[in-house]
C-alpha cells in the first residue's frame, strides 16, 4: 500500500482525513458530504482513511484503494465493540495503525482533519500528539453521533475537552447541537464556526413550478425507523381524513425485507391508493422531480444535517422537518416550512395540513429567500472558507510546495 511517490504528490500541505462516513468500494452506501468537502479543498496532498467498524476481529482489513481525483484513499475496517464499548481504546488502535502506514511511506501530515468529534476525533488527537506540535488539527462536530457520547458517556467528557483544546478549528456541521456541545465544552469562538454540508443543486434563482397534489419523502428504507417513516405514514393517514385525494411518494432504495415491511404498513393504514414507493433515484432525476411536489416531509428522530432538506428547498418547495435535529438551526429568518416534534403524529398531520393549505405562500416565501439560502449554503463559499482555513494554518507548507 504505497502513498503517492514524492514526484507525483500534489502542491500544498499534506492533509490526512479520518472519517467513518467517506465512501469507499469495500463498504455499503454512505453519505457523500465529507467526500464533497475534501474534493472542494482545491489545495493540498490529501490522504483519506475511510473507517468502518466490525465486531468480528477476523473481518478487519486495511486496503489501498489507490488515488482518484488527486485523493489517496484507504479502506480500513477496524475492530471495535458495539454500543461504544471501549471506544477510546479502539480509536487509539486505529490511530497507531494509521501512523505506521504513514511512517512506512515517509508521509508526515501537516494537518489532520477528524470528521467526527467524539469518534475520529480521539484518533485525530492521538495522531497530532504523536506527530508533534507542528501538526495542525481540524475536527468536525456531527451532532447525531456526538450526542450519544456526550450524554451517555460522562467519563469521556474530559477527553472531549482535550480534543477541543488541541483543535485549531472546530466545525459545527449540526447547528442544532451547539447548545448541548457547549454544555460540556467551553465556547471558543475564535476557532469555532458552522460548516454546512455541500449539496448539489444550490442555485440563487429557485424554480417556480405548479405543485401536483402529492407530498414526497426521501430516505433509504433501511433507515426508515430513524427517519420517522412510520410516524409520517400515520400522520399522513390522519391528514387524509380532512384532505382526501392527496398522495405521498416514498423515494429511496431499500432491501427486500424493508420494502415488504413498508408495503405492509401502507396496506394496514389503508393507504395503498395514496402512497407510492418510487424506489431509488440518482441526483439528477431527483432534482427534476422535486419541484413538482407540495413539500418534502421527513420527520427524522436523529439527523446530523440532512442534505435532502436543502435539496427540497433548492427545488423551491417547503419542508416538514424535526425540531432539534437535522437542518434545524440553519433556517432562522426564512419561512422554509414547518418544524415538528419527532414522533408526534398529531403535529405531523397538522404540519401536512398547513403545508397543503398554504402551499403557494410557502413556495413564494422560499422563492424570495433564494438569494439568502444560496449565500448560506453556496458550495463555492463553503469550499473557499475551508481553503482559507487550510491556508491560514499551513502557510509554510504552501510556500514550501511553491518553492519546490
Amino acid at each position: 500500500m504505497r502513498l503517492p511517490a514524492k514526484e507525483t504528490r500534489h502542491a500544498g500541505p499534506r492533509i490526512l482525513h479520518v472519517s467513518a462516513d467517506y465512501p469507499n468500494p469495500h463498504r455499503g452506501r454512505t453519505t457523500t458530504a465529507i467526500e464533497r468537502l475534501v474534493k472542494s479543498a482545491g489545495i493540498g496532498d490529501h490522504v483519506v482513511v475511510s473507517l468502518n467498524r466490525t465486531s468480528l476481529p477476523w473481518k478487519t482489513y486495511l486496503i489501498d484503494c489507490g488515488e482518484t481525483d488527486g485523493i489517496r484513499l484507504f479502506a480500513y475496517r477496524y475492530f471495535g465493540l458495539p454500543m461504544g464499548l471501549g471506544l477510546a481504546a479502539a480509536m487509539r488502535r486505529v490511530a497507531r495503525k494509521i501512523a505506521r502506514v504513514l511512517e512506512a511511506e515517509d508521509w508526515r501530515p501537516d494537518l489532520v482533519h477528524a470528521h467526527k468529534f467524539a469518534f475520529e476525533g480521539i484518533a485525530g488527537l492521538w495522531l497530532v500528539e504523536y506527530f508533534g506540535p507542528g501538526t495542525r488539527f481540524f475536527v468536525s462536530v456531527r451532532g447525531e453521533s456526538e450526542r450519544n457520547v456526550f450524554l451517555r458517556k460522562p467519563g469521556y467528557r474530559a477527553l472531549m475537552r482535550r480534543i477541543a483544546e488541541r483543535a485549531d478549528m472546530i466545525y459545527h456541521v449540526s447547528a442544532w447541537f451547539l447548545s448541548t456541545y457547549h454544555r460540556y465544552v467551553p465556547d471558543q469562538p475564535a476557532k469555532e464556526r458552522l460548516l454546512p454540508n455541500i449539496v448539489g443543486n444550490t442555485v440563487p434563482d429557485l424554480p417556480s413550478v405548479a405543485a401536483e397534489p402529492r407530498f414526497a419523502t426521501v430516505l433509504h428504507l433501511d433507515l426508515r425507523k430513524r427517519k420517522g417513516l412510520s410516524d409520517l405514514l400515520r400522520g399522513f393517514a390522519d391528514f387524509l381524513k380532512s384532505n382526501p385525494g392527496i398522495g405521498l411518494d416514498v423515494i429511496g432504495p431499500g432491501d427486500a425485507a424493508n420494502i415488504e415491511a413498508v408495503t405492509g404498513e401502507i396496506r394496514q393504514l389503508g393507504l395503498s391508493d395514496s402512497v407510492r414507493l418510487r424506489g431509488g433515484m440518482d441526483g439528477k432525476t431527483l432534482f427534476t422531480h422535486l419541484p413538482h411536489y407540495l413539500a418534502l416531509a421527513l420527520p427524522s428522530h436523529q439527523e446530523t444535517f440532512g442534505m435532502v432538506y436543502l435539496e427540497g428547498l433548492f427545488a423551491g418547495i417547503p419542508i416538514l422537518y424535526s425540531r432539534g435535529t437535522g437542518i434545524d438551526g440553519y433556517l432562522d429568518g426564512i419561512q422554509a416550512g414547518v418544524p415538528v416534534e419527532a414522533g408526534n403524529v398529531a403535529e405531523i398531520s397538522q404540519a401536512l395540513t398547513e403545508l397543503y393549505r398554504n402551499n403557494s405562500s410557502y413556495r413564494e416565501a422560499i422563492r424570495q429567500a433564494g438569494k439568502a439560502l444560496h449565500e448560506r449554503f453556496d458550495p463555492g463559499a463553503i469550499a473557499a472558507g475551508y481553503r482559507s482555513d487550510i491556508d491560514r494554518f499551513c502557510p509554510e507548507t504552501i510556500l514550501r510546495s511553491a518553492a519546490e
